[in-house]
């Protein structure tokens, strides 16, 4: 619950002092269809006799509202314009009372909105804000479509429930789950009891798609270290293109570099990260979630209206912001790495295959990463640690001769064999950096037995001993560039635990406790079973295992000011590309006679020439331009 605590008062602003907000009505009850009634708080500023309305809908306690109010207000209530109404969801804490297991929140919030428009004190416009649940019932309040809900903030949400909302490429997020039990869901009995893609999963997921129910703006705010962000960046998607027609182009995203929250101190705007720090994205979900309500309820000619649809950070590299007008920001282009003998990442596949362990009663531990428990860290730590387990294997590229970006969804795409019956591949996608850390970037899992991708028990289907398997593991949307002079790695392992329930591997029951069987797991990366990484790019120039150090060619002078020259064991049919230090092919042709490239034209600097001769012999080489 600390965390939470944190979480919420921290979600807009940083207690500055000790200083506690008063309700101007506080503990005041109000009515909903059934006859039920709603515990809130309202706080009005002082000498305000109407305004208009920011409602926040929470099961975490209405009174942690009184350390801080969010969007960076704080405590200083009377320095801003708007009306606060708090209210206890239905069943928990002040609304205990009014607990009913089939009451629709979403006509909650539709009565609560009602009743709020009754108020002397209230305008016109009620705009809604929270993160998580708090996010996902204010797409259930805009379901019903009630005339005064202006706008709404659903942080690091989309009120979706499905059955991968709870199973990760048919594995139980465990940690998750029961960690939402402890905050008084109640989930795990059902989620445990439909360990499969059935009719119950798609009953919920067709009640809770909400894009196509869209009639007013919002501004969807999300985290690259959030397990909600794979979700919520095909709900974005959908909704630019199923929202009402009146407010298709008032859907804004904004996704920065932080994690869930609500159990460490990170939270969706701080600065601190996991291990990392990101100065420069710290409170901007505060001050573009108030613009966006002092834009819509208070008509405030702040520009928002030009603000580009999408803002999102781009990590690792120039950790910077980015823009974009498009519903979809994913790379449309793709770079397969392929792994190699000797643990390596290449530009074509290696030879053999690598051997790892997996034992159910010693898993291969959770360490940061889109994690919602107590019990775990959140967001990016160093996975340095996993190298020296036998149950771990890696494999990473030479250091990068310049940067390479991605956008999208990392596929891992592996041909597997084991000698037991089921197992789970877990992926987890690092930047390793100059100095030795292995910083996570995202990760994912995938079930053997579901590893066609169709999670019915129709569709369960066990390993025959030694048969190679094609298996995706599939990882979520993500925006990350890795610099020159560091590596891409995965880790590939078994398990995550306690994140995901660890598989006991002997094909019976799934997530039960138990010893299992231990798992001798081959990945194999040769000619005829080519394992690779797919990276949702465009980067002409990844420097990988490619022989950059083979004797065999040469260039002189180096450094030079007009004129390169090659020296390479190749006679002719011989084609080179330049890049500059960020990957960008400068110049491009055929190598002449001489094997002389003019490169006057070229400014100052360091480049990289890559040869390939006719039989697809590469070579890569560094030079200077005087």
């Amino acid at each position: 619950m600390k965390g939470l605590l944190l979480f919420l008062v921290c979600a807009g602003s940083l207690l500055s002092n000790a200083q506690i907000l008063i309700p101007a009505f506080d503990d005041i009850y109000i009515p909903v269809r059934d006859g039920a009634e709603l515990e809130a708080d309202v706080y009005i500023p002082e000498g305000v006799d109407s305004a208009e309305v920011i409602l926040i809908q929470t099961p975490y306690n209405k009174d942690f509202f009184q350390f801080s109010l969010p969007m960076g207000v704080g405590t200083d209530l009377d320095d801003q314009p708007f009306i606060w109404v708090i209210v206890d969801w239905r069943g928990f804490y002040g609304s205990m009372p009014a607990a009913d297991p089939d009451a629709d929140r979403g006509e909650d919030g539709y009565d609560i909105c009602q009743w709020i428009s009754e108020q002397d004190w209230h305008r016109d416009r009620i705009g809604t804000w929270g993160p998580s649940a708090l996010g996902g019932i204010q797409y259930q309040t805009a379901r019903e479509d009630h005339p005064n809900h202006t706008c709404a903030v659903p942080l690091v949400a989309t009120g979706h429930q499905s059955y991968d909302s709870y199973f990760t490429g048919g594995v139980l997020e465990e940690a998750r789950l029961y960690q939402l039990d402890a905050l008084g869901y109640g989930l795990s009995p059902i989620v445990l009891a439909n360990p499969y893609d059935n009719l119950i999963w798609a009953a919920a997921e067709s009640g809770s798609w909400f894009p196509s129910i869209l009639k007013i703006p919002t501004l969807q705010i999300g985290g690259w270290y959030d397990h909600n962000i794979d979700k919520m960046m095909d709900f974005y998607k959908d909704s630019r293109s199923l929202a009402d027609p009146a407010v298709m182009d008032e859907q804004w995203l904004l996704v920065g570099p932080w994690v869930h929250g609500g159990t460490g101190e990170a939270y969706v705007g701080s600065a601190v990260q996991g291990e990392l720090e990101y100065d420069n994205a710290e409170f901007r979900s505060d001050t573009m979630a108030w613009d966006f309500m002092m834009y819509y309820l208070m008509d405030e000619g702040n520009g928002w209206d030009e603000t580009p649809m999408v803002t999102y950070y781009e990590m690792g590299g120039n950790d910077q912001w980015k823009y974009s007008d498009e519903s979809d920001i994913a790379a449309t282009s793709t770079d397969d790495i392929y792994l190699t003998q000797s643990n390596g990442l290449g530009a074509s596949p290696g030879s053999g295959y690598s051997n790892f362990i997996s034992d159910p009663e010693n898993p291969s531990p959770t360490i940061g990463g889109a994690t919602l428990s107590d019990e775990l860290e959140q967001g990016p730590f160093d996975q340095s640690s996993l190298d020296t387990r036998d149950d771990v294997i890696t494999f990473e590229t030479n250091a990068l001769l310049a940067p390479v970006s991605i956008t999208g969804r990392v596929k891992v795409h592996l041909y597997v064999s084991a000698d037991q019956p089921d197992c789970d591949i877990a992926i987890r996608l690092v930047d390793v950096y100059p100095d030795g850390r292995s910083m996570l970037i995202t990760d994912g899992i995938q079930r053997m037995r579901f590893r066609g991708g169709d999670y019915t028990e129709a569709a369960e289907e066990f390993m025959d001993p030694g048969e190679v398997y094609e298996v995706d593991i599939n990882l979520p949307f993500t925006n990350y560039t890795w610099l020159t002079g560091h590596q891409i790695k995965i880790y590939v392992s078994g398990n995550n635990a306690i994140r995901y329930h660890v598989n006991l591997q002997d094909g019976g029951e799934m997530h039960v406790d138990g010893a299992g069987s231990i798992a001798q797991i081959n990945v194999h990366h040769s000619d005829a079973y080519p394992s690779y990484v797919r990276l949702p790019g465009e980067n002409a120039f990844l420097s990988l295992n490619e022989d950059y150090q083979n004797p065999l060619m040469s260039l002189f002078p180096n450094p030079t000011e007009d004129q390169l020259f090659i020296q390479v064991d190749e006679a002719s049919n011989i084609t080179y590309q330049i890049y500059d230090i960020m990957g960008q092919v400068v110049l491009q042709d055929a190598l002449n006679d001489e094997k002389a490239i003019n490169v006057s034209s070229l400014n100052t600097g360091m480049y990289h020439i890559r040869i390939t001769t006719e039989n697809n012999k590469t070579y890569i080489r560094p030079w200077v331009k005087k």
